[in-house]
């Protein structure tokens, strides 16, 4: 999509906790922590259009807050300056440009740091598909089982047999 390389907001990722994992997400830089998505700083300025609809933000340069839609009005009432990202119902914005972005970071930054339960989406693991685990089963290797010849099988005991009867 676009580079994940961050200049201008790298100083954000210093003051997440330090358990906080990263990687190169929607065109930036996705943070995890407890198995859920807390953040994602994103640097394109330029873009303020979506889908065909223009918004007085840049939409790809800030801070991206994934929230799930339905616990989204609890941030609403406490962080006034939050936006809605035009990309995904599930993602609150902090805009680089506005007027006081590092501090509006920074209280949420203390929300993440308190490990926020309201907070994050959760990280989606890739379900097993059946045609996996075909594949799977294809490459283990069966024990061949070895066909038992009965008749060899029961000549070879009457010899044993016939031999104890004549001794």
């Amino acid at each position: 999509m676009f580079d994940h390389v961050l200049n201008n907001l790298l100083w954000i990722e210093e003051l997440l906790p330090l358990e906080t994992e990263s990687a190169p997400k929607h065109g930036g830089m996705a943070y995890y922590l407890d198995m859920k998505m807390i953040m994602i700083l994103v640097e394109k300025p330029g873009t303020y259009e979506h889908k065909g609809v223009s918004y007085p933000f840049e939409i790809w340069n800030g801070c991206i807050l994934p929230v799930e839609y339905k616990k989204q009005s609890a941030f609403f009432l406490k962080f006034s300056f939050l936006e809605n990202h035009p990309a995904n119902k599930d993602w609150l914005y902090i805009p680089a440009d506005s007027e006081n972005f590092e501090d509006e970071v920074k209280q949420f930054v203390r929300e993440i740091t308190k490990h926020n339960p309201l907070l994050g989406t959760p990280v989606k693991m890739a379900p097993v598909t059946k045609e996996k685990s075909e594949k799977t089963a294809k490459n283990k290797k069966m024990p061949t089982a070895v066909k038992a010849d009965k008749k060899r099988e029961n000549n070879f005991l009457m010899g044993i047999l016939n031999k104890d009867k004549k001794s």
